[in-house]
């Protein structure tokens, strides 16, 4: 959508060709947000500084300036706060920077502010063409320094994800975009040495489009696949976490124009536990694991009941362990895990959309001793017993001596910590009745709030409803990255115990055709495709898999589909007849997509 909106703002006439019956894939389902260093946006409200030369240290660290490309992070750096403005000057969206440490927050040049939010959105400009956007599903995490509770119950407006493919829709179509949807691309097609056809699977057979300006592939991965993640991956995956549509078709077709693939080993890790009857647009999808598993009183084992990595993690680094092949076995021994809790666990927080206290649905298992649960489990009794035996003690003391559990700030935002009453808080000595307080709050108020809050985005003011909403998310969100070790450690010991399995999936593949930093592919030699671009998790692998906080996936799409579709429209293309015929003409007169 960015890249679509880019070209037409250029001037060219943009045809976006979707698969499935609706847009946004999984980013329409996502928090939505953007991570952009040195944002400047709102840094006196947030107490904070940044620049892009932290940002590329950071970026950099840990090797990484051995392995990225220094001219695709440059590109990335330098574009992506430009390109979050565009986003806001183009469409009704308006961002909003919030305290959300970046992933890997012990290293130089790590941040806790570059997270950009989808502040509300009003849908009202879309018109009919609301209902071609995927709606999102409900978050169940049990703890989130964002005030999910509020903002699930708010009514009339957009958010996250769904605020964001709102918008980037709205700007594209009011400028003239053509957006076909089950429409699924089958073939590129190549006149000369440049793209300049599409082939269209439809129910009457192969229809081709003229592209004279060239095509960008924005597919997302192959991550629904079986075949390709078993190829590309070592293995399918046996839980799905995002939407259907995810097939890997660009892989396909860019092998008939020679492009040369980078990254495709490589994927957006999660955890995920499926929920039977859990669906979405008709075909299963998963809960992601994300806060859940950082708070204390719980832990994830594997089938030998040994924990295996820090639960706490970001979910891309412990979804990587879990998809680590044995060397001596080749098998995947933490692809399938179980987290395992106790009463304290199910008394104080929600889990699996669950009040504290309630009843949990089936997949959660329970029993009153840690060996008969192992059994209900197939977890090895003796391993289970022995890794809580040994980890509680430790835990107890807000320690993790193997992996460093609740060491980072990152590790403890999402954990159990109340700064503003400490004991006294409802969510300390009463934590079902402060859950059940809270949504009936928010039912209450959720109708009104959302009335002005719409009032407030079609005004389309980003600055003022910055002014408005950053200070207050502050003041809750901020003290969060204090919270003490302590709060993502507990010893798992008061029965009965509960198990749930969970399952490693991923929120998307990034392999694919190998790109330059203009989003150009490139051949086997390095060489530009003319007319072929790339952007998103089909993009060729821009940064290799390093995930660099909150956004740093859908970010990726966003800065590099901007760039695809800015040099796709102002380059010229080949000097064929019909290629110099159509850049002779101006915008909107009959030019060809």
């Amino acid at each position: 959508m960015t890249a679509a909106l880019s070209a037409a703002v250029e001037g060219a006439s943009v045809l976006v060709l979707e698969s499935e019956d609706l847009v946004g894939g999984t980013s329409a389902i996502s928090g939505g947000a953007i991570w952009v260093p040195a944002h400047n946006m709102s840094y006196k409200a947030l107490g904070t500084t940044d620049s892009l030369e932290e940002g590329r240290i950071y970026m950099m660290g840990q090797g990484r300036d051995e392995v990225l490309d220094p001219a695709i992070v440059d590109a990335f750096l330098d574009n992506a706060p430009e390109v979050a403005r565009f986003v806001e000057t183009r469409t009704g969206l308006s961002w909003l920077p919030v305290a959300w440490p970046d992933y890997t927050s012990d290293i130089r040049g790590a941040s806790n502010f570059r997270a950009l939010f989808p502040a509300p959105y009003s849908p009202e400009g879309l018109g009919r063409y609301a209902d071609l956007v995927q709606p999102p599903k409900k978050s169940g995490m049990a703890r989130n320094p964002l005030p999910l509770w509020i903002m699930n119950a708010v009514e009339g407006v957009w958010l996250g994800g769904y605020a964001l493919i709102g918008a980037l829709l709205e700007g594209s179509i009011d400028r003239g975009v053509q957006v076909r949807t089950e429409a699924r691309a089958t073939r590129l097609i190549r006149e000369g040495d440049a793209v300049r056809r599409v082939e269209i699977a439809t129910p009457t057979g192969p229809v081709t489009v003229r592209a004279e300006r060239g095509v960008i592939l924005a597919s997302g991965g192959f991550e629904g696949s079986d075949r390709l993640t078993e190829k590309h991956l070592g293995k399918a995956f046996s839980t799905q976490v995002s939407l259907r549509g995810h097939t890997g078709d660009a892989l396909s077709m860019i092998e008939e124009v020679g492009a040369d693939t980078v990254g495709l080993d490589q994927a957006w890790w999660m955890p995920g536990i499926h929920v039977p009857g859990d669906e979405l647009g008709g075909t299963p999808i998963s809960r992601l694991v994300q806060g859940e598993r950082a708070l204390p009183h719980t832990i994830m084992v594997n089938s030998a009941g040994e924990r295996f990595g820090n639960e706490a993690a970001s979910y891309n680094d412990l979804g990587a362990v879990m998809r680590e092949v044995d060397p001596d076995t080749g098998e995947m021994p933490n692809a399938t895990a179980w987290m395992i809790f106790d009463e304290y666990y199910h008394r104080h927080y929600s889990f699996l959309s669950t009040l504290p206290g309630g009843t949990y649905p089936d997949v959660v298992q329970s029993a009153p001793t840690l060996e008969a649960l192992a059994k209900k489990c197939g977890i090895d009794p003796e391993g289970l017993v022995r890794t809580v035996r040994e980890y509680n003690p430790e835990a107890a003391k807000g320690r993790d001596p193997w992996f460093g559990r609740g060491t980072t700030t990152f590790e403890r935002f999402f954990g159990d910590h109340n700064p503003f009453l400490g004991a006294l808080s409802w969510n300390a000595w009463a934590p079902a009745t402060a859950e059940k307080t809270r949504t009936a709050f928010a039912s209450a108020v959720g109708p009104v709030a959302g009335q002005v809050l719409r009032r407030i985005a079609k005004a389309k003011n980003p600055e003022s409803v910055r002014r408005l909403l950053v200070r207050p998310l502050a003041m809750l969100m901020k003290p969060a990255l204090k919270n003490p070790a302590s709060g993502a450690l507990g010893p798992v010991d008061t029965p009965p115990y509960f198990a749930v399995k969970v399952e490693a999936s991923a929120i998307g593949t990034i392999g694919g055709p190998r790109t330059d930093a203009e989003s150009r592919v490139v051949d086997t030699t390095g060489t530009p495709i003319p007319g072929l671009f790339a952007a998103g998790n089909v993009g060729g692998a821009t940064t290799h898999g390093f995930y660099g906080g909150a956004g740093g996936t859908i970010v990726l799409g966003v800065v590099f589909g901007h760039i695809a579709g800015r040099v796709a429209a102002t380059d010229r293309p080949a000097t064929t007849p019909a290629a110099a015929e159509a850049a002779a003409q101006p915008a909107g007169a009959g030019r060809r997509a």
